[in-house]
């Protein structure tokens, strides 16, 4: 009976601590491969202490020039409108104001004496007053610095890197940007968040492509002479100077111009000598804010000033050497085994792993505030706590003698009608699938990654809702099955699941009519969003009828009842390829024969879509049939003949003609399009074989 009992006792305390160092493996892998809860989990817990803890010093070096209003008109009086040009270009009540006033800003702060003077804006396209911007920065280059950005460019499924500097040092290129050229006055602004879209980290320099590129607050230090204050690997974890709008004093743009201000609050300029300035926007109105540590979003002008700030005090965070996290996994898990060990109650050994936990947690807060070291918080605590419970749990097992068993299923998700129709008739979507003659829709917002990163996470998932919602509502409207959404993308099926219109081919002018009913509606929710949100939208929109594979595609446990061929693939491509001709809505030669009598439409091309061989004729849709404006079906005419023109290798004459068809309306893509392919050809005729095709380039 002993020796049993003493078996038992060792192969006990075998399993427990199996189980503690199970766990502990577990974590440390979670780690390894970046699992994301645990990932953002641990992030979370990093930000708690930067919220909590001390803040870096407010650098006495650094000044914030803000804009913080699109218009001074309401506090500027007449007089001191007239006092000076920038002024009274600040109280227009238009934004962006005229180049010429960041041109006076630069001169009136170098004047003053500021070591360096730095502009977090963009001006990626020449306006007016770009001459006097220009002659600023040549001026005072050597103490001036303007924002260009880094963006992702998406082209025929590639993603490439795209450098956008000021309109004024376009010419110049990529070397103002570069870090091998100390006398680049441009540095990006661009800021890089973690997985979970908080940024916490200032990038000073960054490899892009073939450019060794430095940040906005990386080229200010450069200039005020403090190169040597950068870290050496280029980037930072933050130390923030204090929450959002506690931190760094915002003084008023136009308080450099008003004479009283300059005097009282400037000293005559005497503030700003020797002084670090910084220039951007600030405040609701810019809609440019930052997700960081704090609860509520950061300027984006105070990410730059933290950048600086902490390279002036060495105000940054360090991260542990990598062998850190896997020790504390191991004395977590050992921990976890010695108190279950050690004691006997239940509650109390839970409470032990409670409070070790919490202790352990209270420790990383104040190593990270005092020491300036991140400590990993969540893995090795969840170690001991599962650990510990994972030990409770099996000697509960062991003790009751009862193993519960938990089971649950989960039904296919499907949409509404889709399951109605299953339900009738589940024989009828096998995944075999069905030869189904339908007309597909795709359509996709115009410059959806522009809009994406001029406004929040948030506003742009109510943007989206906001469109998407009408539009699947008009889709709906007509019958058709929104097949699936891709971001701001829709696909939808007329024709399938079934078809209940006695006409079993209304599907293609339904499908249209649904088209042009959102084409309208978005005219009104352009100018709704625009006002709101401040961004533009648009939508470009591809049909395509055929004969497609209908069923439910995927496995036996998971599937979804959509549509594939051809036609399918013909109809996503028809959706990119209104954007040569500048047009909103283009459909296929199947679809314009089975809609004509409820449509309106102008032929548009031959086209040979990448990867086929074969023309297929494409047309654009403009309105229901007999609501097309007179003067539109008269450039639609012209058009036209202009378009036989040229397939008939007539360039010179098919030109007149799309000229008087730009004559009644300029700005008629279509014309403009074959206008310059007229031109090319005159230059450059095509082969012998041409006969008047058009050939999409990309998908």
């Amino acid at each position: 009976m002993a020796k049993t009992a003493k078996k038992e006792a060792v192969r006990r305390r075998f399993i427990l601590t199996g189980i503690c160092f199970a766990v502990g493996v577990f974590f440390t892998l979670l780690g390894l491969i970046q699992f994301k809860p645990l990932l953002e989990a641990e992030l979370y817990t990093r930000d708690l202490r930067v919220r909590f803890g001390q803040t870096a010093p407010v650098s006495s070096e650094i000044v914030f020039i803000a804009i913080d209003k699109a218009t001074y008109k309401d506090i500027l009086s007449e007089e001191e409108v007239a006092a000076d040009p920038a002024l009274a270009e600040m109280s227009t009540g238009s934004w962006p104001w005229r180049r010429s006033v960041w041109g006076s800003v630069i001169q009136r702060i170098t004047n003053a004496g500021a070591k360096v003077v730095g502009l977090d804006l963009m001006f990626p396209t020449p306006k007016d007053g770009d001459e006097e911007l220009l002659q600023a920065v040549t001026d005072k280059g050597d103490r001036a610095v303007l924002g260009g950005t880094f963006e992702e460019v998406s082209n025929a499924g590639r993603t490439s890197v795209q450098l956008t500097l000021p309109a004024v040092l376009a010419s110049s290129g990529s070397t103002e940007i570069s870090q091998e050229n100390s006398a680049g006055r441009v540095g990006f602004v661009n800021l890089w968040p973690d997985s979970d879209g908080i940024v916490r980290r200032a990038d000073y320099h960054r490899q892009f492509q073939s450019i060794p590129a430095v940040s906005l607050a990386c080229r200010m230090l450069e200039k005020a002479g403090y190169a040597d204050r950068i870290p050496a690997s280029g980037s930072g974890l933050l130390r923030f100077a204090g929450p959002p709008n506690f931190n760094y004093k915002s003084i008023p743009v136009y308080q450099l111009f008003v004479p009283s201000t300059w005097e009282k609050v400037f000293k005559n300029g005497e503030m700003l000598k020797d002084k670090i300035v910084l220039v951007g926007p600030y405040g609701n109105w810019s809609k440019d804010v930052i997700r960081t540590p704090y609860t509520t979003a950061m300027p984006g002008p105070e990410v730059h000033l933290a950048a600086l700030g902490a390279a002036l005090s060495n105000s940054f965070l360090q991260m542990p050497p990598s062998w850190t996290q896997p020790a504390l996994i191991l004395a977590g898990a050992l921990l976890a085994l010695l108190l279950i060990l050690a004691t006997k109650q239940p509650i109390f050994r839970l409470f032990l792993l409670v409070l070790f936990g919490l202790g352990y947690a209270v420790l990383t807060f104040f190593v990270q505030d005092k020491l300036s070291l991140i400590l990993p918080a969540v893995s090795p605590c969840l170690t001991l706590l599962f650990g510990g419970i994972g030990c409770l749990g099996y000697e509960f097992v062991l003790e009751q003698r009862d193993k519960r068993r938990v089971s649950g299923m989960f039904s296919t998700m499907v949409s509404p009608e889709v399951l109605s129709y299953m339900q009738a008739d589940p024989d009828r979507f096998r995944l075999t699938g069905e030869k189904r003659m339908v007309s597909i829709f795709f359509s996709d917002l115009a410059g959806f990654t522009t809009i994406s990163e001029s406004v929040s996470a948030e506003d742009l998932a109510k943007i989206l809702n906001r469109y998407l919602t009408p539009m699947s509502d008009l889709v709906t409207k007509y019958g058709g099955y929104i097949d699936k959404y891709s971001g701001d993308a829709i696909m939808a099926d007329f024709g399938v699941p079934v078809w209940a219109d006695p006409d079993p081919d209304s599907h293609a002018w339904k499908a249209c009519w649904s088209a042009l009913e959102q084409q309208e509606r978005l005219q009104t929710l352009k100018e709704e969003l625009k006002a709101e949100y401040g961004c533009d939208i648009d939508a470009r929109m591809g049909i395509n009828t055929g004969e497609v594979a209908a069923g439910n595609m995927g496995s036996d446990k998971k599937f979804q009842y959509t549509v594939m061929g051809d036609a399918v693939n013909q109809a996503a491509r028809f959706e990119p390829a209104n954007k040569p001709f500048d047009t909103h809505i283009m459909i296929g030669g199947k679809t314009y024969e089975m809609a004509k009598e409820k449509i309106e439409a102008r032929f548009l091309a031959n086209m040979i879509v990448k990867g086929k061989t074969e023309p297929v004729p494409c047309y654009e849709l403009l309105a229901k049939k007999g609501e097309l404006p007179e003067a539109k079906r008269q450039v639609v005419q012209i058009f036209e003949e202009g378009w036989h023109l040229h397939a008939a290798r007539n360039f010179t004459a098919a030109i007149a003609k799309f000229d008087q068809a730009l004559s009644l309306d300029e700005h008629d893509g279509p014309s403009k399009t074959y206008k310059k392919i007229c031109e090319g050809f005159i230059k450059s005729p095509p082969s012998d074989s041409w006969a008047g095709e058009y050939i999409q380039t990309s998908k």
